[in-house]
């Protein structure tokens, strides 16, 4: 899909508009504001559509789908994700993908269009909505990444790539606390899913995108998890749902959260800690998104294998920060850190006759494609 000229400049308008504004207070009590909020939904409600210039070849099985979903880190290393995507046995048959973290205009990633470039690449259809607009080069390693380029769109969202045709889109708005991405991140927007009908013939369905809040406590993902089921509760087709829960089952956004959770992570024995952060839809530390699924009707168990998507590192915790400078707290965080192994991302399914999933191992990690593990599941 070609750059849109008029699109770039807006967006690029809107982020130094944006740094006039270092906190979401100043920003709303700014004369501008009630253009620039208008402007700003304009940009974050535009959904994005690829097509391939033949249709793809028709799938292995025709009573399968088979589904890949990942969390690719924005795309920051994106020929290692196209190979995998291409070449890796266990993703190279996918007959739709659910991708977070997708960056459309971010120099970490090239500056590429991520979706776009992807769905050119496997020969898929595909849709894209935005989830927020940076106005800064991005986190953790995205400055290195960035090497010195500025953004150009400044944007990173949700993707959805099928091999059949993409009926109606829509992006849904989740409940989202946004003045820590704001004040803290430099980023405006809000959460959301992504909701697309895959025209399957003789079997269409729905497809979802999903990317919880990380920052806040369990029961706010709880609560964006059941703005979407309630989207989704007068749906009669079939619905695969893949997304990154940020299922850690820890509350953030208190001071004192840092401290119990580096403690929990570090004290605690090592077959419980196991237990807790691979199955976080169980115990009195579970989180509650996954009573709203299973109300719902949703399952999800048979989907998971229960190894951990990603492995923390404390260096990307915020709220860790103030400890990592304490040479008293290095051996608890070091510790903490090497036992933090987490599920994160997740399928869950419903009106589907049965279905099987698993991680793939080998591609998460520093120097690898992604900090997430992608997985594969099937539904019949």
């Amino acid at each position: 899909m070609a750059r849109d000229p008029a699109f770039l400049a807006e967006c690029q308008a809107l982020v130094e508009a944006l740094r006039r504004h270092p906190t979401l207070t100043a920003l709303h009590a700014s004369a501008e504001w009630p253009d620039l909020d208008r402007r700003l939904r304009g940009v974050l409600s535009t959904l994005r559509r690829q097509g391939p210039t033949s249709e793809p070849a028709p799938p292995r099985e025709s009573a399968r789908v088979r589904a890949v979903h990942w969390n690719i880190e924005h795309g920051n290393r994106y020929p290692q994700v196209e190979r995998a995507l291409l070449e890796h046995p266990e993703l190279a048959v996918a007959d739709l993908l659910t991708l977070n973290e997708v960056d459309l205009g971010m120099a970490r990633a090239g500056n590429r269009d991520i979706a776009a470039d992807l769905a050119g690449a496997l020969g898929l259809h595909g849709v894209w909505a935005p989830l927020f607009l940076e106005t800064t080069p991005g986190r953790h390693d995205d400055t290195h990444e960035a090497a010195g380029r500025g953004n150009q769109e400044s944007l990173f969202g949700l993707a959805i790539l099928s091999r059949w045709p993409i009926g109606e889109a829509r992006i849904v708005e989740l409940p989202s606390p946004t003045r820590f991405q704001h004040d803290r991140e430099g980023m405006y927007g809000r959460f959301i899913a992504l909701v697309a009908a895959i025209e399957r013939p003789g079997g269409p369905f729905i497809a979802v995108s999903l990317h919880l809040e990380v920052h806040r406590s369990r029961s706010h993902r709880a609560a964006q998890m059941r703005v979407l089921l309630e989207h989704l509760g007068d749906e009669r087709r079939p619905v695969i749902l893949g997304g990154d829960f940020n299922s850690h089952t820890f509350d953030r956004g208190r001071w004192w959260h840092p401290f119990t959770g580096a403690a929990v992570l570090s004290l605690w024995p090592a077959g419980m800690l196991r237990r807790r952060l691979l199955w976080p839809d169980r115990g009195p530390a579970r989180e509650p998104l996954f009573d709203a699924l299973g109300e719902a009707g949703f399952e999800w168990d048979r989907l998971a294998d229960r190894e951990p998507t990603l492995h923390l590192r404390f260096a990307r915790v915020p709220e860790a920060r103030g400890l990592l400078a304490s040479p008293l707290a290095l051996p608890l965080l070091g510790r903490a850190g090497r036992r933090a192994h987490l599920r994160l991302d997740w399928f869950a399914g419903r009106g589907w006759r049965a279905g099987s999933g698993r991680t793939v191992r080998g591609l998460d990690g520093p120097g690898r494609p992604s900090d997430h593990a992608p997985l594969v599941a099937e539904f019949w």
